[in-house]
């Protein structure tokens, strides 16, 4: 039986319906970052079916375009742009891609040159500090950097690979001229490696970086892909590796001890002059440049005091004396080291302590125990929750002298085993996460947004939750949040006459209670395509993306059929 054309089109048209166009991907940046002045050509990973996307950064000052071969950005950065990550999306009518991570650096950039597997093909770098953007791409890959160091020259190589979102773990490894390797490191910063390697004598060495893959497979090997990208960045000048004490009490001035390489001084330890008196309280942290180096560290600004650790304070009848609300900067310098603190509390006080020092990138493994004025123990804590370092709340059960002693879980200790004590009054308040970055709600229809909030130290004010930004037909529900917290839907609405939109909006949490004013907005947990939920260079973001795709044609109407005429 032969069917009738106008069926056989209708019947094909079914198996396959028309074409309707996806999000655009952005799977990695490669290159993952650029130097300030220049103009950078980045290959955005994916397929791209379509071509040019629309493209949104979280710094308006990196001018994003795209340019005329598909799959391919074209990236202006200022020269008076801050160093640092930003984020990079790309969107069309129907949605936006995931976010991802592009860094702006201030020191000479370069890619790497294939092919460079062998020590013999090892690429020559000979600016320095400088900056190699590469990409692991194939099984089994391995870069290789030829590198010339002076006699008791310090070389300081680090990689963000796995912190960019890239499906790898990584390991670097120094080579002599004769293959021997000299220094190795797999994880320092989360899953990326840092080597620092002082050298001997004059030479020049190899160094080599591969990776296996992440979230690891059955069989352990070398591992690549075009999306495996890294961003290798080697010093031997003067680097600073820390700042102690880690913090700086704002409206003072001090001289802190800088740690680093080739900074000048046989034990690596220098002073800097640091200035906070004239930080504003809008300021969380202080740029300090290191001398004759140009890298710079991040310093946090305090609003309370910032002693610090005087020895000796190992044993109970050596404690030092500390006025609460205050941190105390410390380390644990030896194996088996203990550090007491001594301190007075009211009956019912409520103090609340918490370590910084692995969130910080230090090794130490710490255990803060809380003792009584008869040498008992009341209180003890490790990790706590998603945080890799311990706190602890605690009231006074008492009038008295109470004792807290910190230590390394496993008796380590060591330079680098720093670590920063803060013991404060719990402030009221609460904390507010939105469960997706990106939404989309048709014309006519309607999706939710969940956002997660959660109190804290007896925070007992009204708060509720609404969006702000919305375009023009699009419209939204708010939620109050119980007094013990609670994941909240918040609902949108686009109406059917809504035009398309594509912008970032934001969550707000604020307090309705006149009593207790307050106001923060919603961030969304970016988590990779590697599950590092947390791990990322840039692990939030405030800007939730919503899409409202164009209104669908409306189907046209057929003609009524004439009835045929009676006979």
């Amino acid at each position: 039986m032969r069917l009738p054309a106008l069926f056989l089109l209708g019947w094909i048209a079914a198996l396959y319906p028309a074409a309707h166009a996806a999000p655009p991907p952005l799977e990695f940046l490669y290159p993952a970052g650029g130097r300030v002045g220049t103009t950078v050509s980045v290959t955005a990973g994916g397929k791209h079916e379509s071509w040019p996307p629309q493209i949104w950064s979280s710094d308006p000052a990196l001018e994003v375009s795209a340019a005329e071969e598909k799959g391919t950005l074209r990236i202006e950065i200022p020269a008076d742009m801050p160093a640092g990550p930003c984020h990079i999306r790309l969107y069309n009518d129907d949605g936006a891609s995931a976010l991802r991570c592009f860094m702006v650096g201030r020191i000479t950039e370069t890619l790497d040159q294939e092919p460079n597997d062998a020590l013999e093909q090892a690429q020559a770098l000979t600016e320095w500090p400088i900056t190699v953007n590469g990409r692991l791409n194939k099984e089994g890959d391995t870069d290789s950097f030829q590198v010339s160091l002076e006699p008791g020259q310090w070389l300081v190589a680090t990689v963000d690979a796995y912190s960019l979102d890239s499906p790898v773990d990584p390991l670097l490894q120094l080579l002599d001229a004769a293959g021997t390797q000299v220094a190795f490191n797999h994880d320092r910063h989360e899953l990326d490696p840092a080597l620092m390697f002082q050298s001997p004598q004059a030479a020049t060495y190899t160094l080599q970086l591969s990776a296996f893959a992440f979230p690891p497979k059955a069989d352990i090997r070398l591992t690549g892909g075009d999306d495996c990208v890294y961003r290798l960045i080697l010093h031997k000048g003067p680097v600073g590796n820390y700042l102690f004490p880690q913090a700086i009490q704002r409206g003072h001035r001090e001289a802190l001890h800088l740690h680093g390489w080739n900074l000048g001084t046989p034990s690596g330890v220098t002073h800097v002059e640091v200035d906070a008196t004239t930080a504003s309280a809008a300021q969380d942290h202080l740029t300090v440049t290191v001398p004759g180096g140009g890298t710079e560290l991040s310093l946090r600004l305090s609003d309370w005091p910032e002693v610090r650790e005087l020895e000796p304070n190992n044993a109970s009848t050596e404690s030092q004396p500390v006025l609460f609300p205050a941190a105390i900067n410390g380390r644990i310098g030896d194996p088996h080291d203990r550090d007491n603190f001594r301190f007075s509390a009211t009956k019912g006080e409520v103090l609340h302590f918490q370590v910084e020092s692995q969130i910080l990138g230090f090794p130490l493994d710490a255990v803060l125990t809380l003792f009584n004025d008869a040498d008992k123990q009341i209180a003890e804590s490790d990790d706590i929750g998603k945080r890799p370092d311990p706190e602890l709340q605690w009231t006074a059960p008492a009038d008295g002298t109470f004792r807290i002693e910190i230590r390394d879980l496993l008796d380590r200790g060591g330079t680098d085993f720093v670590y920063r004590l803060a013991g404060t009054h719990p402030v009221p308040g609460f904390e507010a996460e939105a469960l997706a970055d990106a939404v989309v709600v048709k014309p006519g229809e309607s999706t939710e947004l969940k956002v997660k909030v959660t109190r804290s130290n007896g925070f007992e004010g009204s708060l509720a939750v609404l969006l702000d930004g919305l375009p023009e037909g699009v419209s939204a529900t708010s939620a109050s949040v119980p007094v013990k917290g609670a994941d909240l839907t918040l609902s949108i609405l686009a109406s059917r006459e809504c035009k398309p939109a594509n912008l970032p909006i934001r969550a707000l949490v604020v307090s309705t209670d006149p009593a207790q004013p307050a106001a923060q907005f919603v961030a969304a947990t970016l988590k990779g395509k590697n599950s590092a939920a947390g791990h990322l260079t840039l692990n939030q973001s405030q800007h939730i993306w919503l899409t409202v795709p164009p209104k669908p044609p409306e189907p046209e109407e057929k003609p009524a059929e004439t009835p045929p005429a009676t006979p």
